[in-house]
């Protein structure tokens, strides 16, 4: 069995940062559940997905080839360099921002989290090993889970 990190770590652009007021919010504030509809992308057999609404649909649905589908989860990694890529747009901006969270803290802070592999047969970006945070009420995750909020300055 593969230890599971006690840190995980999601990487914005300081636009991002700007735009949100520092603050993690999900796209939107639905509940985490998904109904996939036949012929729609991301279902077909062996994917993970389920009959009906679940919160695995949603998981599935979140991460489809990177489209951006809006959930009230928020994607996280446990790997800080994997966040980096993403605070940097990938290397393209020498300026971002890794929020740094304890998985200890999550529970006690009415979040849940959702590890996709355990959901997923294929990840779209397995690199990310990709955790999916969803607060109890599908807000704006609470500030109390992030222990350390980094600043990114490369050359």
């Amino acid at each position: 069995m593969i230890e599971k990190s006690r840190y995980l770590y999601r990487g914005v652009s300081p636009e991002f940062f700007e735009k949100t007021g520092g603050k993690l919010i999900p796209k939107t504030t639905e509940t985490f559940t998904h109904i996939f509809k036949y012929g729609e992308p991301g279902i077909k057999y062996g994917s993970g997905a389920t009959y009906g609404s679940s919160s695995a649909n949603a998981v599935l649905r979140h991460q489809h080839n990177q489209e951006g589908y809006p959930t009230s989860g928020v994607s996280t990694t446990p790997h800080l360099a994997q966040a980096q890529i993403y605070a940097t747009s990938g290397g393209k901006s020498k300026r971002g921002f890794i929020y740094k969270i304890d998985r200890l803290l999550l529970e006690v802070n009415g979040v849940t989290e959702f590890v996709v592999s355990d959901y997923v047969t294929r990840p779209s970006i397995p690199e990310n090993d990709e955790v999916i945070l969803v607060e109890k009420n599908y807000g704006t995750l609470p500030e109390a889970i992030i222990i350390e909020l980094i600043s990114i300055e490369t050359g």
